[in-house]
Formats: structure tokens, C-alpha cells, sequence
């Protein structure tokens, strides 16, 4: 199974986006206590984040690695 991710940051509004589900289907926004907005859909299942007042260190765009990790049984 593929699973596409989107990273969207945005240097003048310090916000990194990261979305791992269709943008489309984004029903609600709920803000968390840590500058985070969880996107979600109909279900209320999480298909992306927003980090604001995001400050990477160093100059453009941040340096992202991906680590996988495999559920036994799938």
C-alpha cells in the first residue's frame, strides 16, 4: 500500500502543513493546546496538521527524513 504525504510550508506565515490524506475531504479543524490544527474528516479520523508559528532552523525550506514502521500482520 502507498501512502503520499504533503508537506506545505509557508515562510512568511511560519506554518508547515502536513497533510497524509486527501485535502479534499478536510470537514473540520480542531486546534490543539500546542499551536497544532488537526484537519479531519467526516469520520473525525486526523488526514493532516497545520504547525504554526513554525521556525525552522537555518535558511528555506526545513530538511525532512521519513522513518516507516510495519504493523505485524499487514
Amino acid at each position: 500500500m502507498e501512502t503520499k504525504i504533503k508537506l506545505f510550508f509557508d515562510p512568511i506565515g511560519n506554518t508547515l502543513t502536513v497533510w497524509f490524506g486527501d485535502p479534499a475531504q478536510e470537514h473540520l479543524c480542531e486546534e490543539t493546546e500546542d499551536d497544532v490544527v488537526l484537519m479531519k474528516d467526516k469520520e473525525g479520523r486526523v488526514i493532516g496538521f497545520e504547525k504554526l508559528n513554525f521556525a525552522p532552523s537555518g535558511q528555506g525550506m526545513p530538511l525532512v527524513s521519513f522513518e516507516t514502521m510495519a504493523t505485524p500482520g499487514r
